[in-house]
């Protein structure tokens, strides 16, 4: 029973959030985004107590937003959005202090949040998110959070998930001490995941793997083009007997390996008692596959492919040509019939 039950816990154990460098920048850039603006813009002198980042699928970021807040839309380069969330508490801080002059300690009556409030709290939001346009500037890590820029507030949740359409998102949570005993706000950012490039690590080559390769034997063949007859003459074949080649076919000789891929072109002949290839133009890259056998074209016919088989070769000087008509190749050496 022990033994299931650590089975269960490791099968719903969660799995560690997904941070990379964006999120390190955006917890590094917190403070700056609200001190600053809360301070200069509405008189509030806050601490950020925590913040925190990771990487979050669109659902799971959407959730994380409390049923008590207000969000508001930001626009960012082409087309996508982002957000910027006060939690009921820091939306009452942010009204008393533009109404009393003061954050009160009173405690949150529990109510809904109205468009009032909304609009009474975008001129805090408006202020972060100048502050957020001039950090991406000043800071060469934060050039991804660029041309970012203040929208609306948007309190209907169907809509929001409409607006907020990608796949994942990168959220920063935060905690807003808003002064000694009085309320300690919830603020969440968002933005589209960060696209971090990886570098392909570099393919290490043995030398001494090069070497043995590269001494391998390769056995090749030489193709002629292949030869078409009429039935009748491949009906009436027989062992040890000569078939005639068309003129100008060993002008199109071809060197293949052994997965049947074109490596070159040549030319047949002959030199010092053995046949012989001579390359002719630009070789061919064995990726480019598999090269259909040139044909000779002729009606009522079958084809016949034409191949060399490997001989011992001494090295090519001028090349004589065969002898005309059988060109010298009889049928059991170039022909399985």
């Amino acid at each position: 029973m022990t033994g299931s039950n650590t089975a269960l816990a490791q099968m719903v154990r969660p799995s560690k959030p997904k941070r990379g460098a964006s999120h390190i920048m955006l917890e590094d850039i917190a403070d700056s985004l609200f001190r600053g603006p809360a301070k200069i813009g509405h008189s509030i002198d806050l601490l950020i107590r925590d913040a925190q980042a990771q990487r979050m699928v669109q659902a799971k970021a959407i959730d994380c937003i409390d049923e008590i807040a207000v969000p508001h839309v930001l626009e960012g380069p082409d087309g996508v959005s982002g957000l910027i969330v006060f939690d009921g508490v820091l939306v009452d801080a942010l009204i008393e202090q533009q109404t009393l002059g003061r954050i009160s300690a009173a405690p949150r009556v529990e109510r809904p949040v109205t468009e009032i409030d909304a609009a009474l709290c975008t001129g805090f939001a408006a202020s972060v998110v100048a502050k957020l346009a001039e950090l991406s500037v000043d800071r060469r890590d934060a050039s991804a959070l660029a041309g970012f820029s203040y929208v609306a507030p948007q309190i209907d949740r169907a809509s929001l998930s409409l607006t907020m359409s990608e796949k994942a998102y990168d959220v920063l949570r935060l905690s807003l001490d808003l002064g000694p005993g009085l309320k300690v706000g919830q603020a969440i950012l968002m933005f589209p995941a960060a696209v971090e490039q990886v570098k392909a690590a570099p393919k290490k080559i043995n030398p001494d793997m090069v070497e043995a390769i590269q001494d391998c034997e390769l056995g090749l063949l030489a193709y002629l083009p292949s030869v078409r007859l009429p039935v009748q003459t491949l009906l009436s074949m027989e062992p040890d007997m000569l078939i005639a080649l068309p003129e100008g076919i060993l002008e199109g000789a071809q060197l293949r390996d052994g997965r049947n891929s074109m490596l070159a072109k040549g030319r047949i002949g002959q030199i010092g008692g053995c046949r012989a290839l001579r390359l002719e133009g630009q070789a061919v890259s064995p990726s480019d596959g598999p090269a259909p056998i040139p044909q000779m074209p002729a009606e009522n016919s079958m084809n016949l492919d034409a191949t060399i088989a490997g001989t011992a070769m001494e090295p090519l000087g001028d090349l004589q040509p065969v002898e005309a008509g059988t060109h010298g190749l009889q049928e059991s050496q170039i022909l399985s019939v």
